[in-house]
Formats: C-alpha cells, sequence, structure tokens
C-alpha cells in the first residue's frame, strides 16, 4: 500500500510537471577546459576559507572578477557575534535596472582540526569555481537585463538559517520587484556512478529519479517553475539531470542553501545542486579535496550556467 502511494504521488507530480529526469549521455570535456577549473578549486582550497585565512578568499574572488571586466564591491555587514563578513558582488549593468542574481558562497565549514583542515572542496569551491568560469565567460557586451554575480559569506555554520546569513543580508538589501531571478550555485562537483549511490531527496522521489548520483539537479518552488524551465533544457543537453519544482519544507535538502533567503520576498529562486550531502561522503569532512571532485562533469555544469545566463540575460543577441 505504501509503494502504491508513492507511485501515485509521483505520477501526480509527473502530470503536474513538477519532476522531470532525462537520462542525457555525458559529453566528452577537453582537458584544458577542465584544467581552468580545477585550479580555481585548487587555488580555492589552498588555504581553509574561514578564521584568519578568509580574507585571502575575497581577495581571489575579487581579482577575478575584475580581471574579467566586471564592476566589483564589498557587502559589508556585521554579525550577531561581532564578526564583520563581507559578499562580493560583481555587476554587469544592462540597459535596464531589472536583473538576474546568480550566487554561490564561498566559506568552508569549520570542523575543527583534529582530523585536518576542511578545503571545502565541492562544498562550495566547486560552484565558486563556476561563478568565477561564469563571470569570464559571460559577454562583456551590455546585457539586456543586468546581472549580479554575488559571492555569499556566511552560508556555514554557525550561521546558516539565522539572519546572519550573507545571502540574508543580500536579498534584504534587494530591489525584490526588479530582480528576474536568483540562481543559486551549491555543491556542482561531486559525481559517482555507483549504484545505489543517490538517496531520495523527499518520499516518491525515488521512484522519478535514479538511485546513482551521476545526474545535476535544478531545485525551486513552484513559483520559480519559469526560472527552472529556461536553465534546465541547457544542463540536460551534456549530461544527466532532474528538474524538481515543489513547495519548499524546512529542515529538508530542497532548502540547504542561499536561495532560502530570497523565494521569501517573491523573487524567482533556483538551486543547481549534485545533491550535496545526499550523496557525497566527503560533505563537512577534511576529505572534501580537490581529488574528489569530476572536473568533466563540473565543466559540462559550467558551461551550461554560462549558456542559460546569456539565454536569459541577453536575448536578442543570441
Amino acid at each position: 500500500m505504501k509503494h502504491l502511494i508513492c507511485l501515485i504521488f509521483s505520477l501526480c507530480l509527473t502530470a503536474c510537471g513538477m519532476i522531470e529526469y532525462h537520462d542525457a549521455p555525458t559529453a566528452e570535456v577537453p582537458a584544458r577546459e577542465q584544467a581552468v577549473l580545477r585550479n580555481h578549486v585548487q587555488q580555492l582550497c589552498a588555504h581553509p576559507r574561514y578564521g584568519d585565512t578568509i580574507e585571502k578568499t575575497r581577495v581571489y574572488i575579487e581579482s577575478k572578477f575584475r580581471a574579467a571586466g566586471w564592476q566589483v564591491k564589498r557587502q559589508y555587514f556585521t554579525t550577531s557575534d561581532g564578526e564583520k563578513r563581507c559578499n562580493i558582488c560583481a555587476t554587469r549593468p544592462g540597459k535596464n535596472d531589472t536583473r538576474y542574481i546568480i550566487g554561490a558562497h564561498y566559506d568552508a565549514c569549520d570542523i575543527g582540526e583534529d582530523d585536518g583542515p576542511n578545503r571545502g572542496a565541492v562544498d562550495n569551491a566547486s560552484a565558486v569555481a563556476a561563478l568565477l568560469e561564469l563571470a569570464a565567460r559571460l559577454p562583456k557586451t551590455p546585457p539586456t537585463h543586468t546581472v549580479e554575480l554575488v559571492a555569499w559569506d556566511c552560508e556555514e555554520p554557525p550561521y546558516f538559517n539565522t539572519p546572519d546569513m550573507g545571502s540574508a543580508h543580500h536579498a534584504s538589501a534587494c530591489d525584490k520587484e526588479k530582480v528576474r531571478g536568483l540562481i543559486c550555485l551549491e555543491m556542482l562537483g561531486y559525481y559517482t556512478d555507483e549504484l545505489g549511490s543517490q538517496p531520495s531527496i523527499f518520499p516518491g522521489y525515488s521512484l522519478m529519479l535514479p538511485t546513482v548520483g551521476n545526474f545535476i539537479a535544478v531545485v525551486g518552488d513552484p513559483d520559480a517553475r519559469d526560472l527552472a524551465l529556461a536553465v534546465y533544457p541547457h544542463l540536460k543537453q551534456n549530461m544527466p539531470a532532474a528538474r524538481i519544482n515543489l513547495p519548499f519544507v524546512h529542515d529538508t535538502e530542497l532548502y540547504f542553501s542561499d536561495h532560502r533567503n530570497y523565494y521569501p520576498l517573491g523573487i524567482p529562486s533556483i538551486m543547481i545542486t549534485d545533491t550535496a550531502l545526499l550523496r557525497n561522503p566527503h560533505y563537512h569532512e577534511p576529505t572534501d579535496t580537490p581529488d574528489t571532485l569530476c572536473y568533466r562533469r563540473l565543466t559540462i555544469v559550467t558551461q551550461a550556467v554560462v549558456q542559460a545566463v546569456k539565454a536569459l540575460a541577453w536575448p536578442k543577441s543570441n
């Protein structure tokens, strides 16, 4: 009976267009293109992205944004424990002041030093690397809609799920009426072809999504369906991909990143993710190192996000 209920639930979600999955073959990617992202990840993991060394990360991100010709500024804020932190914002002004925001958090979780530092390769150097490549590859001509790239601070504990999150500060300062959409990049680099490596995210999902952790997922609530449908075709072209548009439920993995601070404001918000802790045994462990990433798939995802943002913000030139 339980299986039948889950099956009916899954079929209803499919019929309503809330979940879909495409099993495209994974494309080949030249080694030189993978090497660019590998280098970003290695540089970001060269020191812990918390404590006294986090400023080195900020400087690295700023330098890459500026080298790609973006207007760069820091958005400072003070956390409730008295820490001065900042988001790093890069803007390419458009022909109008409506905008798309694409972001990734750059801090890593301080897990203590007993077993070694947390390098945070997947969480979240993989997504920051993609964000930096987005900056480098997007057109330098003025977009139709302003594009803002944001590297958020304070996503990790003890700030997660509090007003101290960098994305909470950024969201509260947005003119929400002018934001056409938010794309959150959260852990993009861990994939495995091992059978049974992908647990279900929510009851009934396992009947619709594979049990092999080799796909990328686009996650959003029903109000973000149009944004997800605009991005998803680019992701599903060259590797397995899933789209999930369901009401966000607190304390589930659908809600576990910076997009949580934008969708309550009525901003269409999606997260692109490799499903993070659901499939990754290195999550918040000292073993989250650059050698655990699949740079072939990370490159495919990055290129797809570039094409998606170009189509959204530069529609007349593509």
